[in-house]
């Protein structure tokens, strides 16, 4: 097992990246910007950093600087949205063990850690691991959302809780495929290009009562919510999405799917 610092101002990664290593077997410590982050570190001396490089308070460069300052030889593995080869070489040249782009998605982060942890001779706990591909029976959760960081990371998320996950970039392919698939749980954003997350709730409710969905939005304006619950939506998460409590809301919904089948 490794001690693992995560220091990223995207909550959506952060939460993500603790889920998956946590369930690895290891211990995750987080910071949402450089000067919490390298606080942590000189706090909780990491086995292992992983540094976005675009943060608040102190930039991913500082902060990597000031690590191989004071201990050059931990390993910090660089996450980006930006990136560029000069930018991995320079940052691979200043001791970086790697260089990843968030849009290739987060397996490679995981891959990156188990090479790590392997050439320090460290081991997660086997029975830590994420769950098996969803069955053919398992529930389906449409996720339509124009960010594709965004259908990156619940996706995984939520193939790792079993279910099968389809997606959607626009609210157009969302009511094509929710037409087609009929899920059991749909998470819409409000703000997609075709037609919003508000419109495509309005126009499926009706015809999909049997579709839990479930509304993710960067706005938290109460007006929207509760014009969301009024259309028939069953609940509404604010972005960055908290992943146990969208874990949380997916089960209740499914449980009360199973509840309403049971009477009929």
């Amino acid at each position: 097992m490794a001690k693992i610092l995560i220091i990223d101002d995207d909550g959506i990664v952060r939460d993500a990246l603790t889920v998956f290593l946590t369930r690895a077997g290891h211990e995750v410590v987080s910071a949402s910007d450089g000067g919490n982050g390298f606080l942590a570190f000189k706090n909780t001396a990491p086995d292992v950093v992983l540094l976005d490089r675009d943060l608040p308070v102190m930039t991913g460069s500082q902060v990597f600087a000031k690590i191989k300052e004071v201990a050059p030889l931990t390993p910090v593995i660089i996450l980006t949205g930006h990136d560029a080869p000069e930018d991995a070489e320079a940052y691979l040249r200043e001791g970086a063990t790697a260089f990843l782009s968030k849009a290739d998605g987060l397996s490679n982060v995981l891959t990156e850690i188990e090479r790590v942890m392997a050439a320090k001779g460290m081991a997660a706990r086997p029975q830590s691991r994420e769950k098996a591909a969803p069955g053919k029976d398992a529930p389906v959760v449409m996720i339509a959302d124009d960010d594709t960081a965004i259908l990156s990371v619940l996706g995984r998320f939520l193939t790792s809780l079993g279910y099968a996950v389809i997606t959607a970039e626009d609210g157009d392919k969302a009511a094509a495929l929710a037409a087609e698939r009929r899920p059991d749980v749909a998470l819409l954003d409000i703000f997609m290009p075709g037609k919003d997350g508000l419109t495509l709730l309005r126009e499926l409710s009706g015809s999909m009562p049997e579709t839990g969905f479930i509304m993710i939005t960067g706005n938290d304006d109460e007006e929207v919510a509760r014009a969301c619950l009024k259309a028939g939506a069953f609940d509404y998460l604010s972005k960055p999405v908290n992943l146990s409590a969208l874990e949380s809301v997916i089960k209740a919904r499914l449980l009360l799917q199973r509840s309403q089948k049971k009477k009929i």
